[in-house]
């Protein structure tokens, strides 16, 4: 199965002009009136220790109080975190000598425990969850066998299931199975419909969907040469940033190109075309070869987090805040390892 797992410069001044002119009116929802992010909530991020492990650490959406929230063993991977909608539980992929499970705890750490899937042989496992209620989690579910060429698997496709593991249901439309990859899905505000991204299996690029709650009224939002991986549909109830998608793209889809940049567009477009044209990008690196990526929201839509690493051969990325339409220097640093940081989830 092939497996894309793709990991901020100051922006062009056109881009960000457009960003400051949009930006909210008003943060008094947030706490701040500075321009700086919101500080309000929790951020959970994997960090990859010495041993080549990965945990979940978490912090105060301020950076402070950072702490484990799950524990670094040998040979095991905690990644894909993603906060529910109410703060009462934490959703994340756990990968342990060649198995892919999904796990829910507690922001306290507490209650850690695996999400009861059917997932018997040739079920390969289960990961990337995301949240579409308090009470229900979409997740990509792979079945096998795989493909010796080409690594890619039988199936694998989105599914939805309660957090007591009762009511599994497909999500994804039928009949892509063995040529589309869906995964992420993220459910709009008023939960009208739902984005995803989806990968083309024959050459490995990737695009932005979306579809009605029930799977159906499939459209593309992205061109597939852009290839368009990690992204964050906003929930904010009002102002610019409402049904605003945040994403990051590897090069802006040039195959040998390794910076990465982080840009907008709105899922309300209504075609490929319309959505290209109203692509907005935060980032310029093309020049200095730095690594943006992993976007996410803030629960308010205020603001997001990210990812930024100065280059692919340098290990040391950090996760920042910053404001829709703020500045860099009103960015907030919230990891500052020298280990590798990535893949930030922004919850209540």
């Amino acid at each position: 199965m092939m497996r894309t797992r793709l990991a901020l410069s100051v922006a062009t001044a056109a881009a960000m002009a457009l960003l400051v002119a949009t930006a909210p009116a008003s943060a008094a929802s947030t706490g701040r009136t500075d321009g700086r992010p919101s500080t309000r909530g929790v951020i959970v991020w994997t960090h990859r220790v010495v041993d080549g492990s990965e945990q979940l650490l978490i912090a105060r959406a301020d950076g402070s109080r950072q702490r484990a929230l799950t524990p670094s063993a040998p040979d095991t991977v905690d990644k894909d975190a993603q906060i529910s909608p109410g703060g009462g539980w934490v959703a994340y992929e756990h990968d342990s000598l060649g198995s892919e499970t999904i796990h829910l705890v507690k922001p306290n750490g507490a209650g850690d425990h695996v999400l009861d899937l059917p997932c018997a042989d040739p079920c390969f496992g289960s990961d990337g969850p995301t949240w579409l209620s308090d009470g229900r989690i979409a997740f990509l579910r792979v079945v096998g066998p795989f493909d010796p060429v080409t690594g890619n698997a039988v199936s694998a496709v989105l599914y939805s299931v309660g957090v007591d593991g009762n009511g599994l249901r497909r999500l994804s439309e039928p009949g892509i199975d063995g040529v589309y990859e869906d995964r992420y899905a993220r459910v709009s505000r008023d939960r009208s419909y739902v984005t995803f991204q989806r990968l083309r299996l024959a050459d490995g690029r990737a695009a932005l969907f979306r579809m009605a709650p029930d799977g159906s009224h499939v459209r593309q939002l992205t061109p597939w040469d852009l290839n368009v991986d990690l992204y964050d549909l906003s929930t904010a109830h009002s102002g610019p940033t409402k049904d605003l998608i945040a994403f990051q793209s590897v090069g802006r889809g040039d195959p040998d190109a390794s910076f990465v940049d982080i840009g907008f567009l709105p899922a309300t477009c209504r075609s490929v075309g319309d959505c290209t044209s109203k692509i907005v990008w935060m980032t310029d690196n093309r020049a200095t070869g730095r690594r943006n990526s992993s976007p996410q929201w803030s629960p308010d839509g205020s603001s997001f987090v990210f990812i930024d690493r100065p280059s692919i051969d340098d290990p040391n990325a950090e996760i920042w805040t910053t404001r829709f339409g703020g500045t860099q220097a009103q960015r907030r640093n919230i990891s500052n390892s020298v280990n590798f940081d990535y893949r930030p989830a922004w919850g209540q």
